[in-house]
């Protein structure tokens, strides 16, 4: 009932049924407007007639009843015509003899408005319209007339009031409504109608079928990748399309937006690793020369200490290499976790006695701070391992000579929760929102800045556990960098 086609189809319904039923009323009125209009103009001079003819019969010169005259008229109409219903009615409309035949009269007065108009719609030139008037035996059902003055030429005496149709028309015509020819009629009526209906039902289908293919084109796609956040379609395939190109629409605007950042940040990335390759490019590069140009002037301590920066910045300069490549791999989703069951505790120790020689020359504390009985974390230990080595090793080179770095371990119902915090320079409240993303170059509130590559790789391999990295930062107090990973 939500497509298209089925609410056509009701729609097609109803105007068929409605025009069905507008058509057979019309025509049943119509029908009974006509049958009056013929009556009244067949029976229109019968009033008349029978006052020129039988005037004297009815009333006497002074407009007094003539009983025989009454009788003997009432009898020979309805001899030659038992449907009408005679009323002689005085000038007022009061109805002075009827035929008793024919029942009992109800109305004892009749209106003589209608009779007015009928005397004077007598015009051979003007067509012929039904005019009704009260039925003194049946006041609520107007009825067709003939009327004529009594006599029919000089000063009237009265009026000669003829109701040509009946009780027994009123049931003729109800017994039309029942009859063969009206049932035969509705049948063949309904047969139409379903005839029309059926092939109203069969050119709409023909005409929404490729609505209906891009309909469940569109349903598809829209549920392709199982998105939770799509919501089903509660309407035919005009509003799922409405919706789907909604969605879209908002998408691909999403999608512009950005590209246009990543756009941004890929340039601004450029920049930044085109800056930290050539400083150690140019040192290794200068070095290299002058060790070629005067190698046989330098002593062996001098040779050794231009041989030691330049593996040095060799070194830097490989590791920037890889960590380029390894947020590459991690963005093309390359890289899949091996889960296993690992004692989380156990691999922040390790990672902080490796750090702790690099602590101890730059006058910094580093200490790790958990309970014995911790739960297992269901991660990969290797990429854990390279989470620890990111933001140990980015806390001690923002942390100064007499400053602290603490990694805290604590048990939250079932998530185990991980904080590193330093006492550092800390980092610029402006820098926050944009600290974990791969293309932005961080700046300390001492001006020191790196690639943040670091910090993206982190930031990549926490979602691959189902985690995300939380930072609380205050210049020149230090920075709190914390997640959380299930207990096994």
């Amino acid at each position: 009932m939500r497509s298209l086609h089925a609410r056509l189809a009701i729609v097609l319904l109803t105007l068929l049924l409605l025009a069905g039923v507008g058509n057979l009323y019309v025509t049943l009125e119509a029908t009974d407007l006509y049958l009056h209009e013929v009556n009244q103009e067949i029976n229109l001079d019968l009033a008349g007639n029978i006052a020129r003819m039988k005037h004297t019969r009815l009333l006497t010169e002074d407009g007094e009843l003539r009983e025989n005259g009454l009788d003997e008229l009432f009898h020979w109409m309805m001899v030659v015509n038992p449907g009408p219903h005679f009323y002689l009615l005085d000038l007022e409309g009061r109805v002075l003899a009827f035929d008793p035949a024919a029942g009992e009269v109800l109305q004892p007065q009749v209106a003589l408005n209608p009779i007015r108009d009928f005397l004077a719609s007598q015009d051979p030139d003007e067509p012929t319209r039904a005019i009704l008037g009260d039925d003194p035996r049946a006041p609520s059902l107007p009825k067709v007339f003939s009327a004529s003055p009594i006599p029919a030429e000089g000063e009237p005496l009265g009026y000669l009031y003829i109701v040509l149709a009946g009780h027994h028309v009123d049931s003729a015509a109800e017994r039309l409504r029942e009859s063969y020819i009206l049932r035969l009629s509705t049948q063949r009526a309904l047969a139409y109608l379903a005839v029309v209906l059926l092939t109203g039902l069969l050119a709409f289908g023909y005409l929404t079928r490729p609505l209906r293919r891009l309909a469940i084109r569109m349903r598809s796609f829209r549920h392709r990748e199982d998105d939770p956040a799509t919501r089903p379609s509660t309407g035919d395939e005009l509003r799922l399309l409405n919706e789907t190109f909604s969605e879209m629409s908002e998408r691909i605007e999403n999608q512009v937006e950005e590209i246009e950042h990543m756009e941004r940040s890929r340039r601004e990335l450029i920049g930044n690793v085109s800056h930290d390759l050539r400083t150690p490019l140019a040192l290794l590069r200068g070095y290299l020369e002058t060790l070629s140009l005067k190698d046989k002037t330098f002593s062996d301590e001098e040779r050794e200490k231009y041989i030691r920066i330049a593996t040095g910045q060799s070194e830097r300069l490989g590791r920037l290499v890889d960590e380029l490549f390894e947020l590459t791999r991690l963005d093309a989703k390359e890289v899949l976790p091996k889960m296993e069951r690992i004692q989380l505790g156990e691999l922040v120790q390790d990672n902080v006695q490796h750090f702790q020689l690099q602590a101890e020359q730059k006058n910094v504390r580093l200490r790790a701070e958990f309970d014995a009985d911790l739960p297992l974390v269901q991660a990969d230990m290797g990429l854990m391992a390279r989470v620890l080595e990111n933001l140990l090793g980015n806390a001690l080179r923002y942390t100064p000579a007499g400053g602290l770095i603490t990694v805290r371990l604590r048990e939250m119902q079932d998530r185990l929760r991980v904080q590193v915090s330093d006492t550092g320079c800390g980092i610029p409240e402006s820098d926050l929102p944009r600290i974990f993303d791969r293309y932005y170059r961080a700046r300390s509130s001492k001006g020191e800045s790196g690639s943040g590559l670091g910090l993206a790789i982190t930031q990549r391999i926490l979602e691959l556990h189902g985690s995300t990295p939380e930072i609380e930062s205050r210049p020149e107090h230090g920075t709190t960098i914390s997640f959380s990973l299930a207990a096994a």
